[in-house]
């Protein structure tokens, strides 16, 4: 099996929270409340198992410039 993405690529909470200035805490906790709902804030993420999230770079970046104000 081949990844076509790139590891540097795939971001855990901790490589995600200095670009927006968020804690990791709170990127997860708005995480969970997107899955059952897509009113929350924060940016898609991928859920491998209950306590393992990652975050695409190129999501977060879009993510960051969409919110720009």
């Amino acid at each position: 099996m081949t990844l076509s993405t790139p590891m540097d690529d795939v971001l855990t909470a901790c490589d995600v929270s200095p670009m927006p200035g968020v804690a990791g805490s709170t990127l997860r906790d708005w995480a969970a409340r997107r899955e059952p709902s897509a009113h929350s804030p924060g940016r898609d993420h991928r859920k491998l198992s209950s306590r393992h999230r990652r975050w695409m770079r190129a999501d977060v970046v879009d993510w960051l410039a969409a919110s720009r104000f």
